[in-house]
């Protein structure tokens, strides 16, 4: 692949240009150290506000390079992917808020539509294993998305865009203090009706946030979010139906929609901090998690969802000199409730499940510096889980494979050594070596949710352990900045659907050799920006021993060119290029691979005064037809071209 870019800069005198007010937003919330022994990206709020993104999804996608895949064409409904993970990818991704865990205990994964734009602060996106550090989920990356604090003057920003598809956004955000208290009120919906037929989709999120300071050691920090989702499945397409039409759906007619599903979320926290105690600061996370999903994937296939999470972490941090220390407990308790109906009218049960999974860590970390320019990172975590699962089916209840009531539990560890060498402001190196595991989720132990296994409770089932390296440098000499880093994650034990005996085992030890590549460059008036990742995913032992991992391409490359020929005018245009892969399910690599593929995105935005900014973005300018997914010969196709027309207004 060759890329050129011819930047224009004139050598007159520039004339003086006022710019905008910047107000600061607090960050509170991050998870990536001073010193960090690791690859990191961080989205900004500028680039947040210009990105023109519809969806957290869309601006991870583009944004941070971070690979995103969809079965509908809507990459706000997406699954994101980072270090190589194909099937079940959102499962090997942990999604945090404020640090905060959003990763549930199903493969459902995290709705990225809960969060609105408007709300983020910065999104912190940490490759590699952070199991030591954060607990499960963790073994392909973290993504943090740090949320907007309270203003001491108030500020109040509206979004609206209009595009392709019968697509209309609305975003608020408002922030304001009095004293010492600062709250902030944020919503957004969006209105889609899909690139594909029968892949119409609805959102509407609402979002509040408050800080109080009783005093100067005394602070409370709390957060309520509520939302709603809906959208239709277009379902996959056979090879001649994705090239002679990919915008069709094989779902029509009369029971178009009952594929298809509906989620209500709620979200409380309340974090209360102690500093300056004996023990040094305090903070007691106390958090709530409710989501009601209902899907139907056909006539005779529903289910209502219903899982409540509850966690709370208390931990204790000291800082001491240049060093900084933490220790806690982090207890979590999952329950999910799931009925299963014969009807889409919901009136006639097959069955009924309860399912808990009770986790408990403990942890500890330490985080300084060893000696001049050296910095050192050590965390440890050890977890206990229990999983109780009962399923009872109404017309055969004497069924073992239909009816069971059994637990499971496991004790597992983790480790993580970093250290970094920095001799200079510009230039830095960084090792760490993760010792890790992976929970298997509910869905992949019992068989409730309508499609028997073999062994409807796996109680063989086991956590996929392994171990990360990684070794990197950067070095960011003046409009310079430079970074690569190469790993090896080799995995024990992954779980993956087995055909042969109809059950998720822990299928084959894998590796992942791989590296990635960042550089930008940025002139007086534009910039431009490289991101390349190449992964060998292979299994090492069983039948399978030497071939690829399925559904994840060896290579890609994010690119992004910016122009500004005056400071109120921003031309951006984003390229995305991804090899070929093999399809899902294909261990023996004998099946049509899932093609490579490479989109344009272009953005034009215009901010002719501090207070107000319009916009036009086109995503897949050139219209190119490809597939993000393929399973066993059919595939599902992603969004052509869609265009879109914005506004933002601060006041």
């Amino acid at each position: 692949m060759f890329t050129s870019v011819f930047c224009v800069v004139s050598s007159a005198q520039e004339r003086r240009v006022l710019l905008p007010p910047v107000v600061v937003t607090g960050v509170r919330g991050s998870v990536i150290s001073e010193h960090e022994a690791g690859h990191t990206t961080v989205i900004d709020e500028r680039q947040i506000r210009e990105s023109g993104a519809r969806s957290l999804a869309e601006l991870l996608e583009t944004q941070a390079a971070v690979r995103v895949a969809s079965t509908t064409g809507d990459r706000s409904r997406g699954e994101i992917s980072l270090r190589g993970f194909g099937e079940n990818a959102s499962s090997r991704t942990l999604i945090l808020i404020d640090g905060r865990p959003m990763n549930r205990p199903d493969m459902e994964g995290v709705n990225l539509q809960e969060i609105p734009l408007a709300r983020i602060a910065r999104v912190e996106v940490l490759r590699g294993s952070q199991t030591a550090r954060f607990g499960d989920n963790s073994v392909g990356g973290v993504v943090n998305i740090v949320t907007k604090s309270g203003q001491e003057r108030a500020v109040s920003t509206v979004e609206t865009a209009v595009g392709s598809n019968d697509w209309t956004m609305g975003r608020f955000h408002h922030s304001s203090a009095a004293g010492a208290l600062r709250y902030t009120v944020d919503g957004e919906a969006n209105f889609d009706g899909g690139w594909r037929d029968n892949s119409q989709s609805d959102s509407r999120m609402l979002q509040f946030g408050l800080s109080l300071s009783w005093s100067e050691r005394v602070h409370l920090h709390s957060s309520f979010a509520m939302s709603e989702q809906e959208g239709r499945f277009p379902g996959p397409l056979s090879t001649q139906q994705f090239h002679s039409n990919p915008r069709q759906s094989i779902y029509s007619g009369i029971f178009a929609e009952q594929y298809g599903s509906q989620q209500t979320s709620y979200r409380g926290d309340v974090t209360v901090q102690l500093d300056d105690t004996m023990l040094g600061q305090i903070e007691i996370p106390v958090s709530w998690n409710r989501r009601d999903l209902s899907w139907n994937m056909g006539p005779g296939a529903h289910a209502d969802n219903v899982l409540d999470t509850m966690a709370v972490t208390p931990t204790v941090r000291q800082h001491r000199g240049k060093w900084t220390t933490e220790q806690g407990l982090d207890l979590r308790a999952d329950f999910m409730d799931v009925t299963l109906f014969r009807d889409f009218a919901r009136q006639r049960p097959r069955s009924n499940a309860a399912l808990e999974r009770t986790t408990l860590s403990a942890f500890a970390s330490v985080d300084g510096q060893v000696r001049e320019q050296w910095n050192m990172q050590i965390a440890a975590r050890a977890a206990w889980t229990d999983v109780a699962a009962k399923l009872r089916d109404v017309r055969r209840p004497s069924d073992p494979f239909l009816n069971f009531d059994q637990s499971q539990n496991e004790a597992n560890a983790a480790f993580q050594w970093g250290v970094r060498w920095q001799p200079e402001a510009t230039t830095a190196a960084w090792f760490r070596y993760d010792w890790l595991y992976r929970l298997p989720s509910m869905d992949e132990i019992a068989a409730y949710q309508g499609f028997p296994l073999s062994q409807p409770f796996n109680d063989q089932l086991e956590a996929e352990t392994g171990h990360n390296i990684e070794l990197g440098g950067e070095w960011n000499p003046a409009a310079w900045k430079l970074r690569a880093n190469v790993f090896s994650q080799f995995l024990d034990g992954e779980i993956l659907y087995d055909f042969s005996k109809n059950l998720n085992v822990n299928f084959a030890d894998t590796r992942r050799l791989g590296g990635e590549l960042e550089a930008r460059y940025e002139w007086e008036r534009c910039s431009f920006s490289l991101n390349y990742s190449a992964v060998d995913a292979r299994f090492t032992k069983g039948a399978y021993e030497g071939n690829h991992v399925p559904l994840v391409p060896s290579q890609m490359v994010t690119s992004a060119w910016e122009y500004r020929p005056q400071q109120a005018f921003l031309l951006r245009v984003e390229h995305q290029w991804q090899s070929s892969s093999p399809e899902g399910n294909d261990f023996s690599g004998e099946q049509q691979r899932l093609p490579a593929f490479q989109v344009t995105n272009l953005t034009f935005r215009h901010q002719p005064s501090p207070s107000f900014a319009w916009y036009v973005r086109v995503n897949n300018l050139w219209d190119h037809h490809y597939a993000s997914l393929k399973y066993n010969g059919v595939w599902f196709p992603a969004a052509g071209r869609q265009f879109q027309l914005g506004m933002q207004y601060e006041f």
